[in-house]
């Protein structure tokens, strides 16, 4: 008869308390960046303690931006970084591969070419341009706090945070600051550069309910409203203040987008997903990864001064994918690097 295996030793009761209190942050972390996401402008117009503060983050943690805190948290500070910045109701945990935070993006380019990985963390319920202006103004606290001269910059997007990146360039260009003089290339995974469907779904539902004369009708209607000003911004993908300042956000359907052609002076490099293996299938089609359908992460307008232009060779599609594993796909992961090691121009 075979010996019956030993026990396995007692977990010591620190230790259980340290994985809990770290489950328990991780949760309450999750619930915050869902809540912000919903309705978190009008948390941050409340001054509530609940609206997450722009910030970079190190190990769930804020980075303090002082030369003798970077040097402490990087010790091997190089003059390459990677700024990472998430999408809607996230925060920088959706990089990680799994359960694991030493395995992502940052980590691995890190390991791979040298990059010194930062991982934003934001209020995804403001306006895309709000956020936008906020995050040109901390790339350059960064960059006056960084203890080694930068020489290149590269940023990887997922979803809404590629659209946050591309109206941060624009308020950096136009104050003439110079992080974007330094930056090479930028990845854009999931981003609606044209809209989400499922926010013009939001955007009709509700005005078609609000047309019904029974006020209890209306009424659900209005709730449908409450969402936050970054999930309309959604829309049709809005980055700029003149594309939502002095509207009505829950006209029917109305875009009021303004041009904002990619920026000059960088590559730029699209990789979208679709659920499907096969490209021609309607679900592929109509649905993309779930969320971003291709010609929105393409930006393929039909209106000349919407359409991005994105080259054929910056861009990938992986399918059979959804929307999220974007931020965490060995595969993705894999181009992405290759990217890095061409020639930025």
């Amino acid at each position: 008869m075979q010996a019956p295996n030993p026990p396995s030793p007692p977990i010591p009761w620190k230790k259980r308390f340290r994985a809990a209190g770290k489950s328990l942050r991780k949760g309450t972390d999750i619930g915050v960046g869902i809540l912000n996401g919903v309705i978190g402008d009008y948390l941050d117009q409340q001054g509530n303690s609940l609206a997450v503060r722009m910030g970079f983050y190190h190990k769930g943690r804020p980075l303090t931006l002082t030369p003798e805190a970077l040097a402490s948290t990087y010790s091997g500070m190089t003059s390459r970084i990677c700024i990472l910045i998430h999408g809607l109701v996230c925060d920088e945990t959706i990089w990680n591969y799994g359960v694991s935070s030493q395995t992502n993006y940052g980590t691995l380019l890190q390991r791979d070419l040298d990059f010194t990985p930062f991982y934003l963390r934001y209020n995804t319920g403001r306006h895309i341009s709000e956020n936008g202006r906020d995050l040109d103004r901390l790339m350059n606290e960064l960059i006056a706090a960084l203890p080694v001269a930068i020489h290149e910059i590269i940023f990887i997007t997922h979803s809404m945070g590629g659209l946050v990146t591309r109206s941060a360039c624009d308020h950096g260009l136009r104050q003439g600051a110079a992080w974007v003089k330094k930056v090479r290339k930028l990845f854009y995974l999931g981003s609606p550069h044209l809209g989400a469907p499922l926010e013009k779904f939001g955007n009709a539902a509700a005005f078609a309910l609000k047309q019904f004369p029974r006020p209890y009708i209306k009424i659900i209607g209005d709730v449908i409203n409450i969402r936050s000003s970054g999930i309309k911004d959604l829309r049709f993908g809005y980055v700029s203040d003149g594309d939502w300042m002095g509207h009505d956000p829950d006209l029917f359907l109305k875009n009021n987008k303004n041009s904002l052609p990619l920026m000059e002076g960088a590559s730029h490099y699209v990789i979208s997903a679709r659920l499907t293996k096969n490209p021609r299938h309607p679900v592929a089609r109509w649905f993309g990864d779930a969320l971003v359908r291709k010609p929105s992460a393409l930006g393929s307008a039909w209106r000349r001064e919407h359409f991005l232009g994105f080259p054929a060779c910056h861009h990938r599609e992986f399918p059979a994918m959804g929307h999220l594993k974007l931020a965490h796909s060995p595969e993705v992961y894999a181009q992405i690097r290759r990217w890095c090691e061409q020639p930025y121009i």
